[in-house]
């Protein structure tokens, strides 16, 4: 009776607890991609300005026209008394009254004379003074065949008349280099640095010596061919 009863009760089944499955997680580090730097322009040095300042532009202008000036009285030296420009500066008396000698005759040159031609053959009088009293050792002459003509022979080239062209042009060329006149180097750099200096407050920056250092060369360049122009006119003149 008692073994019945215990297969009436079986024992009960014991569910095996069953492990959830677990995922695996991996223990590398994750590398994240940076975002790339924006780019940083690049800071801009402060730069003095100069407060007093020289137009360059301007005053190469004017030193160029020093030069080129005495590169063409250099070019009408080297002809000398053979220039037929040689009359053009003088003036002649018509009727009491100084007039151009290029406003009654113009001058070329015809083997070894000068030919004036007149405009009036009524001047050929004033103008024969003229050429006669003018320093130059020539004299003129109306031609017989044509009234409104005078020839006036070339002089004589020689060491001398040489060497007299070059003390001239010398003369021209110290004007040019440091004379007062406004058609100087000299003038014109002097006049520039009055002006720079006025701009100036008390005592020059950095900046504004640079500009002053940087103009005092241009001038030393433009007096430098200057002179080459000088010694090469005198080369020439004294062949």
């Amino acid at each position: 009776m008692i073994r019945s009863l215990r297969l009436c009760f079986a024992r009960p089944l014991i569910a095996s607890r069953l492990t959830p499955p677990t995922r695996a997680f991996s223990a590398a580090p994750i590398l994240l991609k940076k975002k790339p730097k924006k780019a940083v322009a690049p800071q801009e040095e402060d730069v003095e300005e100069p407060s007093a300042l020289i137009d360059f532009e301007d005053a190469t202008a004017k030193f160029k026209q020093v030069l080129e000036k005495f590169t063409k009285t250099a070019n009408e030296s080297k002809l000398g008394k053979t220039n037929p420009r040689i009359f053009d500066k003088l003036t002649v008396n018509v009727n009491d009254e100084e007039v151009p000698f290029t406003s009654v005759a113009q001058t070329s040159i015809k083997g070894r004379n000068f030919i004036v031609t007149l405009f009036d053959p009524a001047s050929s009088k004033h103008v024969i003074n003229t050429i006669l009293g003018s320093g130059l050792n020539m004299n003129a002459q109306v031609d017989p065949a044509n009234k409104y003509t005078l020839k006036v022979p070339l002089p004589p080239v020689n060491t001398e008349t040489k060497k007299e062209s070059v003390k001239q042009l010398k003369e021209v060329f110290e004007k040019m280099k440091n004379g007062s006149s406004k058609g100087s180097l000299a003038s014109i750099r002097a006049d520039v640095k009055n002006k720079f200096s006025k701009q100036v407050k008390k005592q020059k920056s950095d900046a504004e010596t640079k500009v002053l250092n940087d103009f005092e060369k241009l001038h030393k360049t433009y007096t430098e061919k200057l002179a080459e122009a000088f010694k090469a006119a005198e080369t020439a003149i004294l062949k």
